[in-house]
């Protein structure tokens, strides 16, 4: 029995319990032997089916459970059902039948109900005779819904359907809500409510707000408020914060009398139960409300709790001893606070613009107690606390001393200050504030934080001193840095320790005699000057006033260097001959910082010169050795070295050295390479430069093919002589050598000189070559002609010549000049004439020219020349010089013929520009080659228009189209080619077609106003003439109509009803005839399709469903249509035409606002006419009331007197109105109606007059047309009068 279910559970899904079978069956286990027993009878076999394949579902459990699956396949049949109901209410919202709705729903039944028990879901494995019946079942259902066959449960339903779904199509074309019209809470407005008084009561500041005195508030109104009484007398006590002393101060007759007038004027507008005074007071206290008296002298009930009046709480900035501040320095600011404590201080720290607020509670002085501080509120102090000694203005600093670690402009400034009853006195502009004053200098402190200066050698430290010569002055290697500063702002003083070099001590420091140096620097490039020696060490810099930070290396060691001096020793040198002194060997011993710079004067024979020699060491020797013989004087004038630059004068016998020098005679050829080259024939000439004693005697030799020659020259008396050779006749190579030379002491010295003389072994020649064995040539016009000419010499060679075409002055021939640069070269030419060579220059030498071979003549090859060929009637001349081809039509064969002359083959270039009837012209280029002497030219009448055949250039064998067009040469072909232009007219062939072709035209039978035509766009010359054919599509044979002359390029056809029937036809353009006498038919130009199909139709209709004109806003108005859907309906409402479409032949709209609604056109889709009617609606809309002027007014009376309740009612009289008088509404309970009233009134306002307790709300209200009630129920009877009740 574990297997069955227990009674009242539900039954296990068959696929877990055969599961859960299993799982018993593994857990079971047999047990264990005890004693052999006789063997039970075998259990009969059960026949159990074998699982089947089809049982499993086909969503597999694994990926979605049995649950799951049930849930989402009822999902599914809810949504279903939701479906459906939606198309039942459009249904009857459109109040037809559908039945392809029903039809669609029998098929989705159908495959829902059928197909779920294929899924085979465990539970709604449903058997087929319940799915059948169930089929069954949904068809009657459907059936019922989309025809819309009434059932008793029908109202029920579409109600819980229109729950979710309330919207219809309004007159404005706008989907509307029902529910928001006909519920429209501004119909009924307004209601009066009645509050019987109890007795009067003052009080002063019932909401306990707080009020200060002082700057731009001189004076404050306390609030005092009088219930249901005029008072007759009003006292006030006020306390002294100071004295603590109170003083009686009594209202005015004046100010009584005011809210008396304030009273009864309130208790007319019905507005404010109360009365309120606002009563001004100049003095800071306490006040209290004290006695008041009524109209008869009886005392009010009144509250007394104090008002508090105390002096504005204020705050400044104390003031600063120094304004200016440096990086790292404290702020050292104080801030003042006066007010009635515990104060509140609201302060901003703006730094380079960026501003950051901060606040300080809780401000007051020491031991100090309020009643405020332990959350005491004002209105808890009683008469009896009569100390407020509390509440007078204290003083309190405060104090900001804070860390400036950013430097700039910084700015304290005070924004709010708030004292303990809350009274805040703002001192920053507000955000939206355009008119924004400066603050007050008492509320603003400003500083701007400078940077600190860093200073540091640079150059100079212990281990590089400093060097400078003794008596003059160095710059101290300061760096100056300061962040963010300006040239005009690095201004600063710095201060250095001294200490003389001879007071240091032995480990380099300063000794116990120091100095304190001190320099104003104007910049950071301005340093002190020092030249004393010794050690200098910084010490301090300060920029403005602000100390900077010294940095290392910080000091420096100034040293004089030793002057330099200069020792001199110096000997003779001998002549090996003579024996004489040729100059001297000077030693040179230096002392100082090398390297050094001598200066020293030489005087010789009277003539001073300055020499200069510098020395890297501290030894030196040079040799002084004139050139010229006599008396030579060496002074020495100056010593310098690195430090000593300007150096130092050198006195004393001991740097003057003098000698007599008699140097050995010499000489020197003055040629700068030793050698040159020479002309045969012609001489050579060389300068020699002679140094001794003269008389001279010089010997020398000319060397020439191994042969010498000896040449002697004496008695020269001059320093210089030159050597003149014989004309060298012989070409070769001349070596010209100096061999000995002698002055007057007879010493013979040996020359070893020479000049190398290159002597050309014949004269450079010039002749022009043959071409084509001979001195003669003929080339294309304006090119470039180059001549052969042979040379002979060294290159490059200058060759003059002449020109039988190009004369001077005088008639002659003119002669010009030409560099050849090699011995086969040739002379560019551009002109034709006979070329003559008239003389030749080498490199060198001059040559001659070969008299046989001295002309050469040049002449043009003749130009090619085109024509066109003429022909009566087709080809002739125009007046512009050019040709005219008599004008064809579009598509037609034409051309003419050109004739050439020249060299063939020839090549032609032409263009062809068209210049259409409309649009841009183009241009076209082509080319053609020809061998023969004419070519025919194909014209191009593809397009209608002028062309223009301009023929740009002509080509032959010889000459190209830049030769030809560009240069006009004489002779042969004479002038450059000149352009040839053919025209021609193309006329159009005349063209018609649709201007919208496949489309379809539907008109109706009978004409109509402003009826379209089929519009047609014809080219051509005007007038047209068209063929139409119109075949209908009942008819076997085509009709023609031909349209009378058209003179325009588009046109609007229209053909007349009698060529046309009911139903469709086909309508074609067969032929078009324009006034030039082209044609075009329908098979060759125009194309076959070109076609527009006309439908002839009747027009549509509309009937009202109802036949009263006359609805209220929120009503349906409908209509039934006639003719093929969907339909098109203009209508007009408040003058405004509208489209709407509808898709049924039903039309219906809800009247949204009110108006005159009038249907003035009606089409349908298969015509599209326009059938005009007039079918007009007056909509009224809703009466309207309003009680008390729409407001909810709240009106307090004795008891036992009366209010004035106004009507005021919106829409067509008479009115009827229900209103009802109910409780006033109190807080936790409902207010219930207490009476309820039915009122006519035939005007628009009525006043009722009401005495009792209550609120008095208007529930319906009726006009002439229109009803609305918030109950829900129907007013009257309104249906048998044409009225309609809105109801909900």
């Amino acid at each position: 029995m574990s297997g069955v279910p227990p009674i009242g559970a539900f039954p296990q899904t068959p696929v877990t319990a055969r599961q859960r079978s299993a799982v018993r069956g593994r857990s079971r286990t047999p047990p264990p032997p005890k004693r052999a027993t006789p063997a039970p009878l075998p259990v009969a076999p059960q026949q159990r089916p074998g699982p089947r394949a089809s049982s499993t579902p086909v969503i597999p459990l694994n990926i979605l459970d049995a649950p799951t699956q049930r849930l989402y396949a009822l999902g599914v049949y809810a949504a279903l059902f939701a479906w459906k109901f939606y198309d039942w209410a459009q249904l009857v919202e459109e109040e037809t039948e559908s039945f392809w709705l029903f039809l669609k729903w029998l098929g989705i039944d159908f495959v829902f109900l059928f197909g779920l028990p294929e899924l085979r879901i465990p539970w709604l494995e449903l058997s087929q005779m319940f799915v059948v019946v169930a089929f069954f079942f949904h068809v009657a259902f459907d059936w019922m819904l989309m025809f819309n066959i009434g059932f008793p449960w029908q109202a029920w339903l579409f109600g819980f359907v229109r729950v979710f779904y309330d919207r219809e199509v309004a007159i404005s074309e706008h989907n509307v809500k029902i529910s928001s019209i006909i519920h429209n809470t501004s119909l009924i407005m307004g209601r009066q409510i009645i509050n019987i008084l109890p007795e009067g009561s003052a009080v002063l500041n019932p909401e306990h707000q707080s009020f200060c005195l002082g700057g731009d508030q001189k004076t404050a109104a306390l609030p005092l408020f009088f219930n249901a009484t005029i008072p007759v007398e009003v006292e006030l006590i006020r306390t002294d914060l100071e004295t603590n002393q109170n003083e009686s101060i009594k209202l005015s007759r004046a100010q009584l009398r005011d809210i008396e007038r304030k009273a009864k004027r309130e208790s007319q507008d019905g507005d404010q139960p109360a009365v309120q005074y606002d009563y001004v007071v100049k003095k800071p206290g306490v006040y209290q409300l004290g006695r008041v008296l009524d109209e008869y002298k009886l005392e009010v009930n009144r509250k007394t709790p104090p008002t508090f009046v105390v002096p504005c709480p204020k705050a400044w900035v104390g003031p600063v001893a120094q304004p200016g501040r440096c990086l790292g320095d404290l702020s050292d600011v104080s801030l003042h606070v006066e007010g009635t404590p515990p104060l509140k201080i609201k302060y901003s720290r703006t730094i380079n613009g960026k501003d950051h607020s901060f606040h300080f509670q809780s401000l007051q002085p020491d031991g100090f107690s309020s009643p405020l501080a332990g959350l005491r509120s004002t209105s808890l102090l009683g008469p009896g606390d009569d100390d407020f000694s509390w509440a007078r203005p204290h003083r309190v600093p405060v104090s900001l001393n804070e860390s400036m670690h950013v430097s700039g402009e910084w700015q304290y400034s005070v924004d709010e200050v708030q004292d303990a009853f809350g009274n805040v006195v703002k001192y920053e502009a507000g955000v939206d504030d355009v008119e924004a004053k400066p603050r007050p200098k008492h509320l603003v402190q400003s500083f701007v934080v400078k940077e600190r200066p860093h200073v540091r050698l640079e150059g100079c430290d212990l281990r590089r001193p400093l060097k400078v010569a003794k008596g003059e002055s160095k710059e101290l290697p300061v760096r100056f840095q300061i962040a963010g500063a300006g040239p005009e702002g690095t201004a600063h003083i710095l201060t250095w320790l001294f200490s003389p070099i001879d007071t240091l001590t032995e480990s380099g420091d300063h000794g116990d005699v120091l100095s304190i140096g001190t320099y104003n620097a104007k910049n950071a490039r301005d340093r002190p000057q020092i030249s004393a020696p010794g050690l200098y060490t910084l010490r301090s810099v300060a920029a403005g006033s602000c100390e900077g930070e010294i940095q290392e290396p910080s000091s420096c060691l100034l040293l004089n260097p030793l002057e330099p001096r200069l020792t001199l020793r110096a000997e003779e040198i001998p002549d090996t001959c003579a024996g004489n002194s040729i100059g001297l060997r000077v030693d040179m011993d230096l002392i100082g910082t090398p390297p050094f710079v001598v200066r020293y004067d030489v005087i010789s024979n009277g003539q001073r010169r300055s020499e200069r020699v510098t020395i890297p060491g501290l030894r030196y020797q040079m040799d002084l050795i004139p050139r010229t013989a006599g008396h030579h004087k060496y002074v020495f004038t100056h010593i310098g070295d690195d430090i000593y630059s300007k150096g130092q004068k050198l006195a004393g016998p001991e740097y003057v050295l003098e000698q007599d020098v008699k140097p050995a005679a010499s000489a020197l050829i003055q040629h700068s390479t030793g050698k040159m080259g020479s002309c045969l024939g012609d001489e050579v000439a060389a300068d020699v430069l002679l140094l001794g004693e003269p008389p001279f005697t010089l010997e020398w030799e000319i060397i020439h093919d191994g042969r010498r020659k000896q040449h002697k020259a004496a008695n020269i008396h001059e320093n210089s002589f030159q050597i003149r050779t014989n004309p060298l006749t012989q070409g070769g190579e001349y070596t010209l050598g100096l061999t000995s030379v002698q002055d007057r002491r007879g010493c013979r010295n040996f020359l070893q000189d020479e000049l190398k003389i290159s002597v050309r072994r014949q004269s450079p020649r010039a002749a022009f070559g043959q071409v084509e064995g001979k001195r003669k040539m003929l080339a294309v016009e304006g090119s470039a002609v180059r001549l052969p000419v042979r040379l002979t010499g060294e290159g490059p060679w200058k060759v003059f010549y002449t020109s039988s075409e190009v004369l001077d002055a005088e008639g002659k021939p003119k002669v010009a000049e030409a560099t050849v640069k090699h011995d086969n070269g040739y002379l560019t030419v551009k002109g034709r004439g006979t070329y003559t060579l008239t003389d030749v220059w080498d490199n060198q030498c001059h040559g001659v020219v070969d008299a046989k071979a001295a002309t050469f003549e040049v002449d043009w090859f003749a130009r090619p020349r085109m024509s066109v060929v003429l022909s009566p009637g087709l080809v002739t001349e125009d007046e512009a010089g050019g040709y005219k081809v008599e004008g064809v039509c579009e598509g037609d064969v034409s051309g003419f013929e050109v004739a050439l002359q020249g060299t063939p083959p020839y090549t032609v270039e032409y263009e062809v520009r068209h210049r259409p009837l409309q649009g841009s012209p183009s241009l076209s280029k082509k080319k053609f080659e020809a061998s023969l002497g004419k070519e025919a030219i194909q014209a191009d009448t593809s397009k209608a228009g002028l062309y223009t055949y301009k023929f740009t250039s002509l080509e032959d064998h010889l000459y190209s189209s830049r030769s030809s067009s560009n240069n006009n040469g004489g002779g042969g072909g004479g002038g450059g080619f000149q352009p040839l232009v053919v025209k021609q007219h193309v006329n159009r062939r005349p063209s018609a077609s649709f201007a919208k072709p496949g489309q379809t035209f539907k008109y109706c039978k009978s004409e109509q106003d402003n009826e379209d035509g089929i519009p047609i766009t014809l080219t051509g010359v005007a007038p047209f003439v068209l063929e139409i054919e119109i075949k209908h599509q009942s008819a076997a044979v085509p009709e023609i109509y031909r349209t009378p002359p058209i003179s325009s390029r588009t046109y609007d056809l229209r053909i007349p009803r009698l060529h046309l029937r009911l139903g469709t036809q086909q309508i074609r353009i067969r032929d078009v005839r324009d006034a030039s006498g082209c044609h075009s038919a329908a098979s060759a130009d125009l194309g076959g399709a070109s076609s527009v199909q006309v439908q002839l139709f009747e027009a549509p209709t509309i009937y009202p469903l109802e036949t009263r004109t006359d609805y209220c806003v929120g009503e349906r108005i409908s209509y039934t249509l006639s003719g093929t859907a969907p339909f098109e309906v203009w209508y007009t409402f408040d003058g405004v035409e509208r489209r709407a479409k509808s898709p049924t032949t039903s039309f219906r709209r809800v009247a949204e606002s009110p108006g005159e609604f009038i249907i003035t056109t009606i089409s349908d889709k298969a015509s599209e006419c326009r059938a005009p009617v007039r079918i007009a609606k007056t909509i009224h809309p809703l009466p309207a009331v309003r009680v008390s002027q729409g407001k909810s007014v709240k009106v307090d009376i004795h008891e036992g007197g009366e209010v004035d309740i106004l009507f005021e009612f919106f829409g067509t009289p008479p009115f009827e109105f229900t209103y009802t008088r109910s409780t006033n509404a109190r807080k936790g309970q409902k207010s219930q109606v207490l009476e309820t009233r039915h009122e006519i009134s035939h005007e628009h306002t009525k006043v009722i007059r009401a005495g009792l307790e209550g609120t008095y709300e208007v529930v319906a209200i009726k006009d002439k047309y229109c009803a609305f009630s918030t109950q829900g129920a129907d007013v009257g009877k309104e249906k048998a009068k044409g009225q309609k009740a809105i109801k909900y």
